[in-house]
């Protein structure tokens, strides 16, 4: 039986450790990033913040308000030689009448099921923010660039157009 893909990565991991190559420590911690810091989170599960690090942070901006999300980005770029990837939203505005009746559909469902979307970013204003923050590469995969790298043949016949964005932002100063 395949195992579920959340635990695809674990099993990896066993395997690059098998085969004797370098695995860099992991850390998971459980934060409330609207009423504890990032920095507290991380303190107590042990973190070292004066090391590289690599923060995985999907599926979590679109529900933070803009103050936790800056301020997490923040703590980010003051970790030395630090990479974030994380996820985003663009405001309703962004989209085409329809597309944004269906995006907007998609938000109302999660506001009714208690996480509505509080933060929306413009990708012009948040690769400003990253660059602000001392996040000197900044990559931001819209749906047609996500398509194209990591869709191949799947994406036969999908019309792509404005939808959700991957952001990898790594710390150069």
């Amino acid at each position: 039986m395949e195992p579920p893909a959340k635990f695809k990565t674990v099993l990896n991991l066993k395997t690059a450790k098998a085969l004797r190559l370098t695995v860099p420590p992991m850390l998971l911690a459980t934060v409330d990033f609207e009423r504890q810091s990032l920095a507290d989170g991380l303190k107590a599960a042990g973190f070292q913040a004066d090391r590289p690090a690599f923060f995985q942070w999907l599926g979590v901006v679109p529900y933070l308000t803009r103050d936790a999300v800056s301020a997490t980005l923040d703590f980010i770029a003051q970790v030395p030689e630090s990479e974030v990837v994380f996820d985003y939203a663009e405001p309703f505005a962004n989209y085409t009448t329809e597309r944004r009746a269906n995006v907007m559909a998609v938000a109302a469902t999660a506001a009714a099921l208690g996480e509505p979307w509080l933060s929306l970013f413009d990708p012009g204003e948040l690769s400003e923010m990253l660059r602000h923050k001392g996040f000197g590469i900044v990559e931001d995969l819209g749906m047609a660039e996500i398509t194209d790298r990591f869709y191949g043949a799947l994406k036969q016949g999908i019309v792509i157009g404005l939808g959700g964005h991957v952001v990898r932002a790594r710390k150069t100063r």
